[in-house]
């Protein structure tokens, strides 16, 4: 039959020429629409005969495999080689299933690196063969990727770590710093600095002793010497101005020796001066001291200076106070004229150093002579405890308590209330209170014996400065007379 759409002459009815195809374009074997039948045949042809070369298993190389001998006759007896192969290396051994047509359409076990969760949640171990052939050229096509990454990593490793070993060696360059005191203040290489620092650290050592030198001799100090008795003053040597009570360091330990040395200094002066009989011993000067109002502070001297001596300086003697920060002022005091003054000598401490707040130690190293040229000199300390910072004290006793209460009118404050006995040595009770400002402050000591006399005292702090105010004596109330009994009255009429 011929086709309406075919013009040319001489087309023979029955020719496959005649014939053309109406079907849609096939790119992969070039077919387009409108060919004719010869062409379509051709071409399809054509890919039969490529398939046929490409799945011809003499075209395969089967030396690799064990048992060359026997090669694979057709494509199918190639493909079941390569699934035995992979199933060797994989240590599978296929097992039919029951009703099964035979493989590759069959079920076998699967390596567990295969293992998946079926929709239900349990874990197949097994799979379809072609499935499971297909899940291994996968994986092995993943593993050939990622061994070639590998490669390619371990390729620009190798060329980095060449580039390295070819490259020069680094030049250290240390950084400069400017010395103080070890070496001249110029920048100075650190590795230069650092060995003259080892030296001088080393010759200080062998001056000085190591730390542990250093805190042994710290710990030959006299035991208790902080509760001995001053030689030259009054009161234990823990209430000299500046006296370290620990003293754990070399730098305490120091401080503490040089004001014993001090102590025992004025000790030697005053024995050297009192030693033996002479007119000297005739002189007796007590040095005492007491604020007349918060800024002017009153020197007494009381005793007897012989008539006759004069002071070694005209204008009069050197009078030294020091408070607890190391405050100092000096100032000269005729003190021969003054001598039993009861209005004492005033000393305005408004424009010195010193802190009319803390204590003050008061000295002085009195020079007399007379007209045969005798010279009598001894040195005088006197430790002046402050007590501006005490309140007035209001003490209100019962049979068994003392009600106290005062009033405050300074910042913040940490008082102490001490309970004594009579005789002011033993304490019995102690409360303590912290305010922030101004205010009233009470309490009540409990527990006493009935008509028995208790003193009473408080310790301000401010500052870190403590000041111990004087007692105050309160006598709880005696009990009441206990009326008689079993007592017979007679009344006798004249």
């Amino acid at each position: 039959m011929k086709p309406t759409n075919a013009e040319e002459s001489g087309c023979s009815p029955i020719s496959s020429n005649c014939v053309i195809w109406q079907g849609p374009d096939i790119p992969c074997i070039t077919l387009c629409k409108g060919d004719t039948v010869s062409d379509v045949v051709f071409k399809m042809a054509t890919e039969l005969c490529g398939l046929l070369d490409l799945f011809d298993v003499n075209s395969f190389d089967f030396a690799c495999l064990d048992g060359s001998d026997c090669a694979p006759e057709d494509f199918q007896a190639l493909l079941q080689l390569i699934i035995d192969r992979i199933c060797q290396l994989e240590g599978i051994t296929p097992i039919p299933t029951a009703g099964s047509e035979g493989c590759p359409d069959c079920v076998v076990n699967i390596a567990s690196c295969f293992y998946f969760q079926n929709p239900q949640g349990d874990t197949e171990t097994t799979m379809q063969l072609i499935d499971y052939v297909t899940a291994i050229g996968n994986r092995v096509c993943q593993l050939v990727g990622e061994i070639n990454t590998i490669n390619q990593t371990l390729a620009n490793h190798e060329n980095r770590l060449d580039a390295l070993e070819q490259a020069p060696a680094p030049v250290l360059v240390l950084p400069t710093v400017t010395p103080v005191c070890v070496l001249p203040a110029v920048a100075t290489p650190m590795d230069q600095v650092l060995a003259e620092l080892e030296i001088q650290f080393c010759e200080l050592i062998g001056a000085t002793g190591g730390a542990i030198d250093i805190y042994g001799a710290v710990a030959t100090q006299c035991a208790a010497l902080d509760q001995g008795p001053q030689l030259a003053g009054t009161g234990v040597m823990g209430t000299i101005p500046g006296w370290s009570l620990a003293a754990d360091n070399l730098a305490e330990s120091i401080n503490n020796i040089w004001l014993t040395i001090c102590d025992i200094r004025s000790a030697i002066l005053n024995i050297q001066s009192t030693c033996c009989p002479t007119v000297c011993d005739a002189i007796d000067v007590a040095l005492t001291a007491a604020f007349s109002d918060p800024t002017t502070l009153k020197v007494y001297f009381t005793g007897n200076i012989p008539a006759g001596f004069v002071e070694c300086n005209p204008v009069g003697t050197q009078v030294t106070i020091t408070d607890q920060s190391g405050g100092t002022a000096t100032v000269t005091v005729p003190v021969v004229s003054n001598m039993n003054n009861a209005a004492g000598y005033s000393i305005a401490l408004g424009a010195t150093p010193i802190n009319p707040a803390e204590n003050l130690t008061v000295t002085m190293t009195l020079c007399l002579n007379d007209a045969t040229g005798t010279q009598c000199q001894t040195q005088y300390t006197y430790l002046l405890i402050n007590t501006q910072n005490c309140p007035v004290l209001n003490l209100i006793p019962t049979a068994n308590t003392i009600d106290y209460s005062f009033t405050w009118v300074g910042g913040a404050a940490i008082f102490e209330v001490e309970l004594y006995d009579t005789s002011g040595t033993s304490l019995l009770q102690s409360q303590t209170t912290g305010v922030g400002g101004p205010g009233g402050v009470s309490g009540t000591f409990s527990g006493l014996l009935a008509g028995v006399q208790y003193k009473v005292r408080i310790k301000v702090t401010v500052g870190g400065e403590t000041s111990i105010c004087p007692f105050y004596p309160s006598t709880t109330i005696a009990p009441p007379c206990t009326p008689p009994y079993n007592v017979n009255a007679i009344l006798t009429i004249p």
